[in-house]
């Protein structure tokens, strides 16, 4: 029997634009191991699936040709005054922190999806729920964007709007670009999603990125 050739995923987005719901939903998928945010070369490594996912931030976790060195782990931690044990997050992040370039993905033949949302919901998420300024928020959302346009193999642009008014078409979407078909569990993905456990599919505070004035 032919062995089958190892599919690969790739979520990317800028913190705070549905990453981690989008994961779960997929991992959702019996046909699909998805890893968390995963910095090593892992997604290598995962067996029993036809696709292997991993979910990264762009900028602050992964960038297009750089990758994680021992020389730029100590310059995150000097930029962000950490020298304790164990690392605090970082407000500042001049290196990433993945051993695979989004390059390395693309390479490797991997399927990239890239997640955009509203920039001013994006900025205020960020600004709530973490210690960094407006002018980092802002700046970190129009690196992400930036890296993010400039991809242009095997890509699939999703807008986080689409993922919470148009989970069943969006999630149907995806899986035929991966040779998958939908399965109904993948819409109770929020449900297992244990960053934020419980929590339902808000709809309405979701405005379409493209259009600001929306």
């Amino acid at each position: 029997m032919k062995d089958k050739k190892l599919k690969l995923l790739l979520i990317l987005g800028c913190q705070r634009s549905g990453t981690t719901l989008l994961t779960a939903m997929l991992g959702g998928h019996s046909e699909i191991n998805m890893l968390f945010e995963s910095t090593t070369k892992d997604v290598l490594k995962l067996i029993g699936k036809e696709v292997n996912g991993n979910k990264l931030l762009v900028w602050r976790q992964i960038r297009m040709n750089q990758r994680a060195s021992k020389f730029g782990h100590l310059m995150n931690r000097i930029a962000n005054f950490d020298f304790f044990p164990k690392t605090r997050h970082h407000k500042l992040r001049p290196f990433p922190t993945s051993a695979m370039s989004i390059q390395d993905y693309i390479d490797k033949g991997a399927t990239i999806i890239t997640i955009t949302r509203n920039r001013d919901e994006v900025i205020k998420s960020i600004t709530t729920r973490t210690k960094m300024s407006q002018k980092q928020a802002e700046r970190e959302y129009d690196k992400s964007i930036s890296i993010m346009n400039s991809i242009t193999e095997n890509v699939i642009p999703i807008d986080y709007f689409d993922i919470v008014h148009s989970p069943v078409e969006t999630l149907t979407m995806i899986c035929d670009k991966l040779g998958l078909e939908f399965e109904e569990r993948m819409m109770q993905g929020h449900k297992y999603n244990f960053v934020y456990p419980n929590k339902s599919i808000i709809r309405e505070k979701s405005k379409k990125a493209a259009n600001e004035d929306v």
